[in-house]
């Protein structure tokens, strides 16, 4: 997880000009991206959770934690000057997306795994 978070934080707050530009025919592959790295994030927190039943006012504690990084990572890059990064609201409701995805995605499989072994 720990990996994970510091390849989103690399991403985020690298300058722009490091990476290739979007493909002209593919709009919107940035969303794309924040969505699938952050759906990792948000699998690989309900997978930290463990198998043991969480508390329901927990619940959403971990998802809450990668959305908040999501957000971190957003304003740290309105802070940076010159890196052709800017804070974006499109970037943030992607990356909560892909929290949710990932964490839904992953309770589900976990949810059918158990039903599977007993």
């Amino acid at each position: 997880c720990a990996a994970h978070l510091a390849l989103i934080a690399a991403l985020s707050l690298l300058p722009a000009w490091i990476f290739p530009p979007s493909a002209a025919g593919l709009p919107g592959i940035d969303k794309v991206a924040h969505l699938a790295m952050y759906g990792v994030l948000g699998a690989m927190s309900r997978w930290a959770a463990g198998e043991a039943a969480i508390p329901a006012a927990a619940r959403w504690l971990l998802p809450a934690a990668g959305v908040g990084y999501g957000v971190l990572m957003e304003l740290l890059q309105g802070w940076i000057a010159g890196a052709g990064r800017s804070f974006s609201w499109g970037d943030v409701l992607a990356n909560l997306a892909g929290v949710v995805a990932g964490w839904i995605v992953a309770e589900r499989r976990a949810a059918r795994a158990g039903r599977g072994s007993a």
